[in-house]
């Protein structure tokens, strides 16, 4: 049997009345005042968190989608438009996919590559500087290969008794 929805906006109300109910307390209450004390109840609101707030779920339209397009061949950025429309970066890719719109490689900016370098030198692995810049590991080696830096020995992680 599903518990009733109420039951849980009321955990606390119920607990106090558990609690005179028990053998501990002084005060005798029969099935009846419960009834009643519970019925005159109904109309108390208690304190309730409130609800967190939801993710608004844009849907483009086709005239939106026919716009993102234009856009996008027109030389603006998936995550520009991504912000234009207040969407997700996917959602403006799989746009473009289902029109048959061939999307641009999009490289790092010279700050973004500079960055990497830096901290990749500083002694961070490649997937934490990726990870901090939140880009794909493999770009930004890349990148980071090109502007001649030169890539350290991969760690291996070591297996137990074989040091």
């Amino acid at each position: 049997m599903k518990p009733r929805r109420e039951t849980y906006s009321h955990l606390g109300f119920c607990v106090d009345l558990v609690y005179l109910c028990s053998t501990n307390s002084l005060t005798g209450v029969d099935a009846a005042a419960l009834r009643r004390i519970r019925r005159d109840s109904a109309d108390v609101r208690t304190f309730r968190e409130p609800p967190a707030a939801r993710r608004k779920w844009t849907k483009l339209g086709d005239e939106a989608r026919a716009e993102v397009v234009a856009r996008y061949e027109a030389g603006e950025t998936s995550t520009a438009l991504a912000e234009a429309y207040g969407v997700a970066k996917c959602t403006i890719l799989g746009i473009l996919r289902a029109n048959s719109v061939v999307v641009r490689r999009q490289p790092l900016t010279a700050e973004q590559v500079s960055e990497a370098a830096k901290l990749y030198k500083s002694g961070l692995s490649l997937s934490k500087v990726a990870e901090r810049l939140e880009v794909n590991q493999e770009t930004m080696r890349t990148a980071i290969l090109r502007v001649g830096v030169a890539l350290r020995e991969p760690t291996r992680a070591r297996s137990p008794g074989l040091e």
